[in-house]
C-alpha cells in the first residue's frame, strides 16, 4: 500500500472513531424490549401502556431510534430508565452493526418538538402505518415469513410496514433465520428499506433446559395447541424469562400455559401475552 493511501485510510479511521460506529444526536421512543420486538405500530397510548406495562415487570429498557425504527440496547440502562413511555433526545456512539449505543446524553422531549417533514415526525403519525395502499406488499411480506423453514415453538418473527418500508421484530434462535428473513424481504419488488430488529436468543444450557421443559408441559396439557415442529403458542426464553406468545381459545387455556411454565424450575419471570380468540369475549 502507498504511504499516501495508507495516511488517508488512517485518518478516515481517527475522523470516524471505531469503523461502524457513529456519534449522533438523534429522536427516539424509550421502550421495552418486547414491546420493540413486538413493534406495536406507532406510539399510541396502548404502546405506552405496553411500554410501561411490561418495563415495570421487568423487561429490559431499549431505545427505538424514531427516524427508521432501529431498536438500539443502551449501555447504560439507568439513563434511560426514568423515560420509558416518553419521547427523548439521545446523544452517543452508535454500534448500528450490532444495535447498540454508548450513551453520553438523554433528555425528555414533546412531541412538537420534532420538526414537521423530519423522518421522526412520520413514524409518529398513525397514517403512515396503513397499509391499504401497499395491500399487496404487506401480503407478499407475510407469505415470505410465513413460508421461511425451520421456524419452531421458540421463534417468533413478525413484521411492520410503514408504506415501502419494512420493519422485521421478534426473537430467534437461529442467527441464519435472522439473515434468511433480512434477505428475502429485501428482495421483494416494492420494498424500500428493511430495518432488521429480529433479536437472536442466548443458547446457553440454561436457557435451552427451559424451553425443552415448558414446551413439553404446555404439550402435554394444551395438546391441541401443538402439531409436528409448529405451534400456536410460541415460548420466548431469554436469560430466565419466558415470553408467551400467540392465540388460545379461552382464557382458562392461557391461565393454564402460564401456570406450567411458572412451574418450570430456573424461570424466575413470565410475561403471558397470549390472546384469546374473539368468540368467547360475546359469551
Amino acid at each position: 500500500m502507498k504511504p499516501g493511501i495508507s495516511l488517508t485510510i488512517l485518518g478516515l479511521i481517527l475522523s470516524c472513531g471505531v469503523v461502524g460506529q457513529e456519534t449522533s444526536t438523534f429522536s427516539a421512543y424509550v421502550d421495552s424490549d418486547i414491546c420493540a420486538r413486538l413493534m406495536l405500530g406507532p406510539i399510541t397510548s396502548d404502546r405506552v401502556q405496553c411500554s410501561q406495562s411490561t418495563f415495570k415487570d421487568g423487561s429490559q429498557p431499549v431505545l427505538v431510534r424514531l427516524r427508521n425504527n432501529m431498536v438500539l440496547t443502551a449501555d447504560k440502562e439507568k439513563m434511560i430508565r426514568p423515560f420509558v413511555g416518553q419521547l427523548a433526545e439521545v446523544s452517543g456512539k452508535l454500534k448500528v452493526n450490532d444495535g447498540k449505543v454508548k450513551l453520553e446524553s438523554v433528555k425528555a422531549v414533546a412531541m412538537d418538538s420534532i420538526p414537521q417533514g423530519d423522518p421522526a415526525r412520520k413514524l409518529l403519525d398513525v397514517r403512515t402505518y396503513r397499509t391499504d395502499k401497499n395491500a399487496k406488499l404487506h401480503e407478499k411480506v407475510r407469505h415470505e415469513l410465513a413460508m421461511m423453514p425451520y421456524i419452531s415453538n421458540f421463534d417468533f418473527i413478525s413484521f411492520t410496514q410503514n408504506g415501502p418500508d419494512i420493519i422485521l421484530t421478534g426473537w430467534t434462535v437461529r442467527a441464519t433465520n435472522r439473515d434468511t428473513a433480512g434477505k428475502i424481504i429485501r428482495d421483494i419488488d416494492g420494498v424500500n428499506n428493511v430495518v432488521n430488529n429480529i433479536e437472536v436468543l442466548p443458547l446457553g444450557s440454561f436457557d435451552m433446559q427451559i424451553r425443552a421443559q415448558a414446551r413439553a408441559r404446555l404439550q402435554r396439557t394444551l395438546a391441541r395447541y401443538f402439531w409436528g415442529n409448529g405451534s400456536d403458542i410460541k415460548i420466548i426464553v431469554k436469560n430466565g424469562q419466558i415470553i408467551l406468545l400467540g392465540v388460545v381459545a379461552t382464557k382458562a387455556d392461557s391461565d393454564i400455559a402460564f401456570i406450567q411454565c411458572n412451574s418450570v424450575p430456573g424461570v424466575f419471570k413470565i410475561f403471558n401475552l397470549l390472546k384469546v380468540e374473539a368468540s368467547e369475549k360475546g359469551a
